[in-house]
């Protein structure tokens, strides 16, 4: 199968999911959102005069949130929302997950980036973000992590009809222009093609997050293994998946460090 009909097949699979039904009306759902939202706004208002009340109200608002993610609604703006519910209530993991997800639908929103950096900054114990190759790396692929899945079918879409249309003016009019057109056209759609398909047909539940306090590391995958590090890791824990079994999950955290965490005490992200 060529890279072109991956993509038409991955465009094909956007618009599913975009589509899917789910069991809510749409009267339902704008109810819920509204209720999500109420609760929201009464947690901030008790913030500071009654911590405990403000959590439950948060927590409210994020179930209420949730509801509308398990029925298929799932854009950036209602899982920016989500994720701010959480952290609030103090759940880092649940957090920080809605926060990378969200990222998935707006990458280049400076709201959810600094609201990620600070949920981040709460999690216990750290884990550096990589090497500086790392860095670079992030930094060369800037425009796969940095434009949305549909501004990437956007421009491929452009680059396409870029490459056919100089094809078709070359076989009435050739010149070198022309080829110089077409080579970018091909090299464009060939590389946002690629961008495209590898993000659509990626192994979900390649990355996670600890949701639980108190998880130990360990060695290997039973609790008789020793401990990988001499504390505990915590909720909100960003982690790649290395190896996937029954009860346990072979893990890399950000600085590179691995071990065996149990399943339970994650989400993917």
């Amino acid at each position: 199968m060529t890279v072109f009909a991956l993509l038409a097949a991955a465009i094909v699979s956007l618009i599913t999911a975009q589509t899917a039904a789910g069991t809510l009306s749409i009267s339902q759902q704008h109810a819920i959102l509204a209720e999500g939202q109420a609760a929201f706004r009464e947690g901030a208002l008790l913030l500071d005069s009654d911590p405990s009340d403000a959590r439950d109200a948060f927590v409210q608002a994020a179930q209420r949130w949730t509801t509308l993610t398990d029925d298929g609604i799932r854009n950036g703006p209602l899982l920016y929302d989500l994720g701010n519910a959480w952290v609030q209530a103090g759940e880092l993991g649940k957090g920080i997950a809605a926060y990378l997800e969200s990222a998935q639908f707006m990458p280049n929103d400076a709201r959810l980036a600094e609201n990620l950096a600070h949920a981040r900054k709460l999690v216990s114990p750290q884990f550096g973000g990589g090497d500086a190759t790392h860095g670079l790396l992030m930094r060369l692929i800037a425009w796969h992590t940095g434009l949305s899945m549909w501004a990437r079918i956007g421009i491929f879409t452009v680059a396409w009809c870029l490459l056919w249309g100089m094809l078709i003016v070359q076989r009435v009019q050739p010149k070198a222009a022309w080829r110089w057109l077409t080579g970018i056209g091909l090299v464009l759609s060939l590389v946002f093609a690629i961008s495209v398909t590898v993000d659509t047909f990626r192994e979900t539940g390649t990355y996670g997050v600890v949701q639980r306090d108190g998880v130990i590391v360990r060695k290997g995958d039973a609790a008789s293994y020793q401990p990988t590090f001499d504390e505990p890791i915590n909720r909100g824990v960003e982690f790649r998946i290395l190896e996937s079994r029954p009860v346990w999950l072979h893990v890399e955290f950000r600085n590179g460090q691995d071990g065996w965490i149990p399943r339970d005490t994650t989400t993917s992200a």
